[in-house]
């Protein structure tokens, strides 16, 4: 009879163990991928500041490592601010594309524009633009366009008051639109058709032409930006869906999992209330005949019980297999598409951040870059010099050669720099033929060899334009930053440097202090 209760402790003991077991494994599980959608919510991070702060309290709340059911409003309360800043975006979409549209509209009242450029337009407003939704980052792009097609518009009432054949406005028109198009980094067949719209701005003769440029240079911009808000629709889409599927999954694997765990509970107080009345019936037995009845009653109930409890467990077991390996599933979609569309922003950042034309980085990378540089110099007050370089007689260089000669120069030129400069050096086109660099570890008595240095190396480059020898100069204005500058303040000094240089004769340094 002992040896009988023994082998039924053992069982008890290992099943306990065994189940202890399972729900370790589980716990680790399910901690490892609440780790995982605590990093997966990074991704979001920065798109709005609620956003931001139920992010990070929905990740406190996992590294406490809070159940499912504390998890599920958080869960549904992000879900709805997924929605309504979906829903904002779109709101901030639909009114610059209301705005595009009224400048178009107000475009087309002009009398006296082409017929083709009429039906350019229209093409634009009633087919393009229609279902073209557009980002914050262009939004600078497109008030400049606007901006530039009121100048047109002005010269153009001027031209028409005055000497038809009188285009001396035309040129600063055309600089802005140069300009304008080099700030604009695309890539594909979109790269291929802005440089052919450059080239016709160049050769532009007219104020229609411009206006023609102009109109091909919006329709470029909102065919790129339609492309890449398909895109992050698709990526959102795609991950709205598995993250969906993965709560709805997590949701049943919970609800199924209680249940078992309701089920093998009750068959624990089962086995424990047999155990219990087999004691006490051991003790009130008067004959060895009813014990013995009494025991095999009991131990055929117990086996039973112990029966359906391994067969609860491995339901368990199997419920819970099944559910983390459809989660592991969608969790390694998950990784797929967030990597793929980081990779892809990342991609585009760095395009966003390079100038077109001579491939250094350009005015917005000086900004950000000219930030860090003056937190650095704050913190350890290291000397730090800004140096401001501007290409001598460039308007001269299109005049005469044309503006593919330009862009020639401006290339040419800034390969010798990059190789001329220390790898800690940071060196952008700041716009047109301006270039600025920042020198850091390095006081302003200790900038004039190298600079110098760099000036007669430009100076010695064998230009060659319509078989004619073109010495190209540039001058340069460099200043040492001071503890109370900000950017604008260093800037203006070091450009108020530059033109002294221009006004003493181009091809030199100037220091200011």
């Amino acid at each position: 009879m002992s040896e009988q209760l023994d082998a039924l402790r053992k069982k008890l003991n290992s099943a306990v163990s065994q189940r202890q077991t399972i729900e370790n494994t589980r716990q680790e599980q399910v901690r490892t991928l609440a780790q995982f959608i605590a990093k997966l919510s990074l991704v979001c991070k920065g798109m709005d500041i609620e956003l931001d702060n139920r992010l990070a309290a929905f990740r406190k709340l996992l590294h406490k490592g809070a159940n499912y059911q504390d998890l599920l409003p958080v869960i549904d309360e992000l879900t709805d601010l997924l929605s309504r800043h979906e829903a904002n975006l779109e709101a901030r979409f639909r009114a610059l594309h209301q705005g595009v549209q009224a400048a178009g509209i107000n475009l087309q009242k002009r009398k006296g524009i082409p017929a083709e450029l009429r039906r350019t337009l229209r093409h634009l407003l009633n087919t393009e633009l229609v279902d073209a939704q557009t980002a914050v980052d262009f939004l600078p792009i497109l008030e400049r366009l606007v901006t530039i097609y009121d100048q047109v518009m002005a010269s153009r009432s001027q031209q028409e008051d005055g000497d038809p054949s009188d285009n001396t406005q035309l040129q600063p028109l055309i600089d802005e639109l140069n300009a304008l198009s080099s700030e604009i980094s695309l890539e594909g067949e979109l790269a291929e058709h802005l440089r052919q719209l450059k080239s016709q701005i160049n050769a532009a003769s007219t104020i229609d032409s411009l206006l023609n440029a102009s109109v091909e240079i919006m329709r470029v911009i909102v065919l790129s930006l339609s492309k890449e808000r398909q895109s992050a629709q698709h990526f959102l889409a795609a991950l709205n869906h598995n993250l969906s599927e993965l709560q709805q999954a997590i949701a049943k694997t919970s609800d199924r999992s209680k249940q078992l765990d309701s089920k093998i509970s009750a068959v624990y107080r089962q086995i424990d209330e047999n155990i219990n009345h087999l004691s006490e019936q051991t003790a009130q037995a008067t004959d060895i005949q009813t014990l013995k009845e009494t025991v095999e009653s009991k131990l055929s109930a117990l086996t039973e019980q112990l029966l359906n409890k391994e067969k609860l467990e491995a339901q368990q077991r199997d419920t819970l297999s099944q559910a983390l390996h459809s989660m592991q599933s969608q969790v390694e979609a998950l990784e797929q598409q967030v990597a793929q569309y980081e990779t892809k922003l990342e991609r585009q950042r760095l395009v966003s951040l390079q100038d077109g034309l001579t491939k250094l980085p350009n005015r917005i990378a000086f900004d950000e870059r000219m930030d860090l540089e003056l937190k650095h110099f704050k913190r350890h007050q290291a000397p730090l010099c800004l140096v401001v370089i501007d290409v001598d007689h460039f308007k001269s260089i299109n005049d005469n050669y044309g503006h593919s000669a330009g862009d020639k120069t401006l290339q040419v030129l800034a390969t010798a720099m990059k190789k001329s400069i220390r790898s800690t050096d940071f060196i952008a086109r700041f716009g047109g033929e301006e270039f600025v660099m920042l020198m850091p570890n390095v006081s302003i008595d200790n900038v004039v060899r190298p600079l110098e240095k760099l000036r007669h190396t430009i100076r010695s480059i064998p230009f060659k334009f319509k078989n004619e020898q073109v010495q190209i100069t540039v001058s340069i204005g460099v200043t040492q930053i001071n503890a109370d500058d900000t950017a604008l303040s260093a800037f203006d000094r070091a450009d108020k440097a530059l033109y002294e240089a221009k006004n003493a004769g181009r091809d030199r340094l100037i220091l200011s202090s």
